[in-house]
């Protein structure tokens, strides 16, 4: 895949401009197509396209000496004062025909989920928001039947948000790039490219972000929005790399790391690049505080200098609390963490990798720990690593991420941010669990990201009362912890519905659409355990977190929690 950024505008709406808009800073020493390049590289994209206007030496020096190691070409548009980027994608469209490409103006300010998520489409899509307001002055899209049947600025009636961000693939592309050849032989060079897309030709899907940052700066309203909105981003606490193969680039991110201590199952191992490292394999299923401690010595008494996590959420939580817990039990956390720690996923439902805290347990009951340094500061989100993974845990992680997409929509803890990342959580697994269950490549990069989107939302949010009563009754059952947790979400759901507190995104058919789901997947939702019934139901009504509890939106008294219980068992 290659990509196209759009620079040859003038940027006549940028009071007072000296330089491209481009170059104009994020932060300090970040401008904005620093910010779209090393965005693009997280998503595999090494070649990369840049059309040039005015000040077009000073962008390309910055670029190249900026970005050395990667493949860029500059093609300059000498009638930028006299055209519209019609005829800059004119200039460039041959030397982009034989790949799909992410498409781009140069003046867009995104989140790295946004790029993950259009990346990872199998369709040609551009982005759109269903939640925000039309704006006046930009693109908006008409969507008929689900697909996009005309862009531009005075589209009002019908329309949504829309940005110029694109994913086209090969044959698309192709079918666009001689539609503005014909445009621009005839003349019609001040029109927008988007004037000779032939819908008819071309089905052009919207990719709803949901309420995640992605807009252009135009003005320098826009440019103080963009600072703000980059200063808050999860990228710059984060870096995540995703695509098949993104495992390879374990070396390059751990480059300063004498000693790395790798916390994995052996089952998984294998994954891993050949690295000089110390494996820590002693750990199960909701693992014990112990076997952190066992991790935290053995981490020291080699000198290790660097965490690397590869697996599920057992193998990221126990990389977590070797990072933060102090090797005295008395003193509790450190107050920063021991090392850098790279996390990889060879999972999609945790979403681990995204948050601050981690679950361990002691002595059966479930302790949480939450530090705002526990984050880890890389991801890679490939896909390859699920290949292997057992068809019950495939469903189990997945149901996973939807409960926690679900329940941060609802949680007291909710943000607009958290809401965003749920939504689109849940877009994805309910577009794309048939073909990621029939083994489909995209969809399985798409349902890792979704995995991903949930950990975000619940980093802010919190889970609620579904989770809390989870974890005992995962032990109990001995299942896993997703299928617990996807046990104990309708009945919660069901009384929020009953008791009007269900926000309007989760109403009665989408409460009935995940019913269906978790039908289709197949798991068991009534067990049967040995001893005394009533004992065990009330034991677990009494082991809910009342923390957890508290941020659900409604109470749950002891006698709910049993009357749900009794439903499971």
């Amino acid at each position: 895949m290659k990509a196209l950024i759009l620079n040859s505008g003038t940027g006549s709406r940028m009071e007072n401009l000296t330089t491209c808009k481009c170059l104009l800073e994020l932060c300090e020493g970040v401008t904005i197509i620093d910010s779209q390049i090393v965005q693009l590289g997280r998503i595999g994209i090494r070649d990369i396209y840049v059309t040039t206007g005015p000040h077009s030496d000073i962008l390309e020096a910055h670029v190249r000496a900026k970005f050395p190691d990667l493949n860029l070409s500059f093609i300059h548009n000498p009638l930028f004062n006299n055209s519209n980027y019609i005829y800059s994608m004119f200039l460039a469209s041959e030397m982009l025909r034989d790949s799909d490409i992410i498409l781009m103006h140069g003046d867009i300010v995104c989140e790295q989920s946004v790029l993950q998520d259009i990346s990872a489409a199998s369709k040609s899509v551009m982005v759109t928001d269903s939640e925000k307001p039309l704006p006046e002055k930009d693109f908006k899209a008409v969507i008929k039947m689900g697909k996009i049947s005309y862009i531009g600025v005075d589209a009002f009636n019908g329309s949504v948000y829309a940005q110029p961000v694109y994913k086209i693939l090969k044959k698309d592309y192709s079918t666009w790039a001689d539609k503005i050849k014909s445009f621009c032989e005839r003349g019609e060079i001040h029109v927008y490219a988007e004037n000779a897309l032939d819908f008819d030709l071309i089905d052009l899907f919207p990719l709803d972000i949901t309420g995640r940052e992605c807009f252009e700066a135009d003005d320098r309203a826009d440019l103080a929005r963009a600072r703000e909105s980059y200063r808050q981003m999860p990228d710059r606490r984060q870096d995540t790399y995703a695509g098949f193969g993104e495992i390879k680039r374990v070396n390059e991110i751990i480059s300063t790391a004498k000693r790395p201590f790798i916390v994995c199952s052996r089952s998984v191992k294998s994954f891993m690049p050949d690295i000089k490292a110390v494996f820590f394999h002693d750990f199960t299923a909701n693992p014990d505080i112990n076997q952190a401690y066992e991790g935290i010595r053995q981490y020291t008494a080699n000198n290790c200098d660097y965490l690397i996590s590869l697996g599920g959420g057992s193998a990221i939580d126990i990389a977590k609390s070797v990072n933060i817990l102090s090797e005295n039990k008395q003193t509790g956390l450190l107050e920063k963490p021991r090392a850098k720690h790279l996390s990889i996923p060879s999972t999609a439902g945790t979403g681990s990798e995204a948050t601050h805290f981690a679950v361990l347990y002691n002595s059966g009951e479930k302790l949480s720990i939450e530090h705002e340094e526990l984050l880890p500061d890389y991801v890679i989100l490939d896909p390859g690593l699920l290949t292997n993974l057992p068809d019950y845990h495939k469903k189990s992680t997945l149901l996973d991420a939807l409960c926690q997409a679900i329940e941060a929509i609802w949680a007291k803890g909710k943000t607009d941010k958290s809401r965003a990342y749920a939504l689109s959580a849940m877009r994805i697994i309910l577009e794309d669990t048939d073909s990621y269950f029939a083994n489909n490549r995209e969809s399985a990069l798409r349902i890792l990201q979704a995995a991903n989107l949930a950990g975000k939302a619940i980093n802010i949010s919190k889970t609620t009362a579904a989770h809390a009563m989870s974890y005992k009754l995962s032990s109990v059952l001995n299942i896993a912890h997703g299928h617990a947790v996807a046990l104990c979400l309708p009945l919660v759901w069901a009384h929020l519905i009953e008791n009007n507190k269900a926000p309007k995104d989760l109403l009665v058919d989408r409460y009935n659409g995940f019913l269906e789901l978790f039908a289709k997947l197949g798991p068991a939702n009534r067990f049967t355990v040995s001893g005394n019934k009533i004992n065990t139901i009330k034991s677990l009504a009494q082991a809910v977190n009342p923390q957890r509890l508290s941020n659900h939106p409604i109470e749950i008294s002891q006698e709910l929690l049993v009357r749900f219980y009794s439903e499971i068992i």
